[in-house]
């Protein structure tokens, strides 16, 4: 289960990791030539059409397809999560790589005032390529900024990534929890149980415990990215 860009996004994007190589599309083309020889070249006119996205990109041959693929640096299971299209493999061991599946997620920064359900293209600051394994229906990547969870080991630490199921509002002490505080805004905290009531409490013992008045649940923090540490 792959997630392609639009057209025009997937002109962009490649026009991005053709800057992120730090070349030209005439050195780009000599590129696909190194990989591909002959039969996986792609001309320069032709590259310039992808970027200004009026040539479809799944036109190319699946030599050309793969030589691209290799000239820009990119794993088998990248450029079909970004692309939807499989190129041919350029050795066993990638074809491997090649049937992960991976599902594009929106990223939204944690620190907001309101709910991060929105659909507003705004509110986006990137995409994740989530592994299926780890692919909830309606999941949500937040990124961290704030240092409330980060603790000496490393905790939750700012520009970190979680993943929240939304479906899990079971709260239960000892988890962790995007909350939505009226005036505080969206929070990630641990939820913890003194005396007879619960409280949200930071990983960071330098932030102390809150117990606000009023809370909406977002859902339950399940994977922490990029420490890869299940929570």
């Amino acid at each position: 289960m792959s997630s392609e860009l639009p057209s025009s996004d997937l002109a962009q994007w490649l026009r991005q990791q053709r800057l992120r190589r730090g070349v030209g599309q005439a050195q780009l083309s000599a590129l696909t030539a190194e990989h591909g020889g002959e039969e996986g070249q792609v001309a320069q006119p032709y590259l310039s059409r992808l970027e200004r996205g009026e040539r479809d990109l799944g036109a190319l041959t699946p030599a050309r397809q793969d030589a691209l693929r290799r000239a820009l640096g990119l794993s088998l299971s990248e450029w079909m999560a970004r692309t939807g299209l499989r190129p041919l493999a350029s050795h066993p061991s990638e074809d491997v790589l090649g049937t992960l599946e991976l599902v594009r997620v929106p990223v939204r920064a944690l620190a907001t005032a309101g709910l991060p359900t929105s659909e507003t293209e705004g509110r986006v600051i990137d995409y994740e390529l989530v592994p299926l394994r780890d692919h909830r229906p309606g999941m949500l990547v937040l990124e961290v900024q704030g240092d409330s969870m980060t603790t000496e080991a490393g905790g939750i630490r700012p520009g970190d990534r979680v993943y929240v199921d939304p479906s899990d509002l079971d709260l239960r002490e000892g988890r962790i929890y995007v909350l939505h505080v009226p005036g505080l805004g969206l929070t990630v905290k641990r939820l913890r149980r003194y005396s007879a009531h619960l409280w949200l409490s930071s990983d960071n013992p330098d932030h102390p415990p809150v117990r606000p008045e009023e809370a909406t649940v977002v859902g339950r923090v399940y994977f922490h990215q990029p420490r890869g540490q299940r929570v």
